[in-house]
């Protein structure tokens, strides 16, 4: 059986996080977060060197040579936000607590809209509601 932490989409999500942030300052990654981590999980030295070497050196050089500032104004981006909860999700369901689909865009889009009940109900159905049954689940396997 693959553990969970072998997912293939918790590190594509990982990621594509960083290649947000990366974009976000308009440094551009020539490949797809799809990409870097099938070239890290075939193991294959001359690949990955490539892949760091061709897509990642412009921007690090970018960067460390002041040519681009460095903004975090992604972090005000919903879509920057969406990836990050995807990850915490993600993260979480590798314990076996699975959220259901879309939770991550929801409860942003929510708390964007800054309204209580739909944070709420948001938080209730795609939070609390996972929680309390793997809970429940738990206590019913042990008995």
């Amino acid at each position: 059986m693959k553990k969970r932490i072998e997912s293939q989409n918790f590190f594509v999500s990982l990621v594509t996080l960083l290649l947000l942030a990366f974009e976000a300052n308009q440094l551009t990654v020539n490949v797809s977060a799809e990409q870097v981590v099938s070239v890290f999980a075939s193991q294959d030295a001359g690949a990955i060197i490539s892949l760091i070497f061709l897509n990642f050196l412009n921007p690090v050089m970018k960067i460390l040579s002041k040519a681009q500032e460095w903004s975090w104004e992604f972090l005000k981006s919903a879509n920057f936000w969406t990836q990050v909860v995807t990850v915490a999700l993600a993260g979480v369901a590798i314990f076996g607590l699975q959220f259901p689909e879309g939770a991550a865009p929801e409860l942003v889009e929510a708390y964007y809209s800054k309204q209580f009940s739909i944070i709420s109900v948001a938080i209730v159905v795609n939070l609390i509601n996972p929680i309390y049954h793997f809970i429940k689940n738990k206590q019913d396997a042990t008995q």
